[in-house]
């Protein structure tokens, strides 16, 4: 049960609950008053005494409340010899009827008090219960602190069975208190100063300077109140964001008002106008500039790059590795031939595109084993589409003419050959020379034999043990191009590389 219920249903017990503004807002904060005063005698002498004591309550109603009390006074008795006080300790119950809302400054109230009581007189100790009745007045000191005049009339009935005997006593007594209550007080929520019935804000977080109207300060007129304001100085009728500074749409702490380019993305470095750097002036700002140091009118593309390319392979030469690449080559994003299995030979030039990762590959990209050659027209093949025959042109090796002497371009190819070789020490090769139709075939024969030789000796000089090449002279008679053109002559002239042994 809730503090209001069960607080009613002792009042409804005791037959003075009090009928009002149920559901009103009323102040039902818990309070504790110190309370200290005097008693006095309902006799012709009019004894007097000290009287102190505290009481704990709250409100239950707009016009109702309930205390708990405890009370100690000691009465001194004229007629009686000294040390024959009559001291009185009580524990109660009050209920208060409020003549007046708790809004008002000073509220009197009825006071209706039941009590068990503790009676020391004549060297009797007596027990018994006792009423009261009286009234008063609360004044407003504060939120939280009220001053309290307290007077009432009192009987005490006393049951008794030595020198006294059952009886009434009859005293009177007065007493001011000063009351706290705790919590914060409900006619002003935020505890701004400002009555809830005026307050137009009254969620304002505790400590925040208001105006009359309980909103908070706003002494720029921005908007944005004082103790959110982290620039309380704006220039009236300036836009402002929802820390009170000038308004900054992308975040890139140039205000709107100066900003030329509102719309920057969110961490791109800005100038002083707001807009994008662009270092190099190109037109491109830095944050998308592939190519920020393009020299000053260089026309470049949406990349901030120069477009030129003179190759013409899509690549701006500032972002070409490769400058030189044959036309219709697909390249990379570096501008370099496309090498799609990593053995360093670009793939046009690569006749074996799938080499296995790491193996060791001649000039024209094929490793001595395990590898798949791409077929000639017309050449026999395998179930996976690869040439049979482990042959492979040494493109590239030339002689001088009418001649066995190699040619400088010639020695460097063949210092890659002689490389592969050795890589595969168990394999052995036939060097096989050809050459075009034009001469005696017997020349040709002899001319053939000669420059496979040549081959052999140079690849010797390299390292290469001689019993694993067998030089051949084919002449004119294996020939895989027509020779009736000067490029079919060039490509029969040739010298080959055919793997016979593992």
């Amino acid at each position: 049960m809730s503090k209001h219920g069960w607080l009613k249903a002792v009042a409804l017990m005791l037959g003075v609950y009090t009928v009002g503004a149920q559901g009103a807002e009323f102040d039902d904060r818990w309070y504790v008053t110190p309370m200290v005063g005097g008693v006095f005698s309902d006799s012709e002498d009019l004894d007097t005494g000290f009287l102190g004591g505290i009481a704990i309550g709250t409100s239950i109603t707009p016009y109702f409340g309930i205390e708990a009390e405890a009370n100690y006074s000691n009465l001194d008795v004229s007629n009686l010899p000294s040390g024959n006080q009559y001291e009185r300790t009580t524990l109660g119950l009050n209920l208060v009827q409020y003549l007046a809302r708790d809004t008002v400054l000073i509220r009197p109230f009825l006071l209706l008090n039941g009590n068990a009581h503790n009676i020391d007189f004549l060297d009797e100790s007596l027990s018994g219960l006792g009423v009261g009745a009286g009234g008063g007045a609360m004044m407003k000191l504060g939120d939280h602190w009220d001053a309290r005049l307290d007077v009432r009339y009192n009987l005490d009935f006393i049951n008794g069975e030595g020198v006294v005997q059952d009886d009434t006593f009859y005293i009177w007594s007065t007493a001011l208190g000063l009351s706290y209550k705790f919590g914060g007080n409900p006619y002003d929520q935020d505890g701004d100063g400002v009555p809830d019935s005026r307050d137009k804000c009254p969620d304002t977080p505790a400590g925040v300077a208001v105006y009359s109207d309980g909103c908070p300060t706003d002494l720029d007129q921005d908007g944005v109140p004082d103790y959110l304001d982290k620039c309380p100085n704006t220039p009236k009728g300036t836009l402002v964001g929802p820390d009170g500074c000038e308004l900054d749409s992308d975040g890139d702490g140039v205000p709107d008002s100066r900003d030329q380019c509102p719309n920057t993305p969110k961490g791109v470095p800005v100038s002083a106008n707001g807009c994008p750097l662009d270092s190099d002036g190109d037109g491109v700002p830095d944050h998308l500039d592939k190519c920020p140091g393009t020299p000053p009118g260089t026309r470049v593309n949406a990349e901030g790059c120069s477009l030129a390319d003179r190759d013409n392979d899509g690549i701006p030469d500032e972002l070409d590795k490769c400058h030189g690449t044959p036309a219709g080559v697909p390249v990379g994003p570096d501008g370099c031939p496309l090498d799609s299995d990593d053995d360093g030979i670009p793939d046009y030039l690569d006749e074996c595109p799938r080499t296995p990762p790491g193996a060791k590959v001649l000039p024209n990209g094929c490793a001595l084993q395990g590898d798949c050659r791409t077929p000639r027209p017309g050449e026999q093949v395998d179930e996976n589409g690869c040439a049979v025959e482990q042959s492979f042109v040494l493109k590239g090796v030339k002689f001088e003419f009418d001649s066995d002497r190699l040619t400088p371009k010639a020695r460097e190819i063949l210092n890659e050959v002689a490389a592969t070789l050795q890589a595969y020490p168990s394999i052995s090769v036939e060097l096989e020379g050809h050459t075009d139709a034009i001469g005696s075939d017997s020349y040709n024969l002899g001319l053939s034999e000669r420059r496979a030789i040549a081959v052999k000796t140079y690849l010797e000089g390299r390292g290469v043990k001689g019993r694993r090449m067998t030089p051949v002279g084919y002449g004119e008679s294996r020939p895989i191009a027509s020779n009736d053109t000067d490029e079919g002559r060039e490509e029969n002239r040739r010298v080959e590389l055919r793997v016979v042994e593992d």
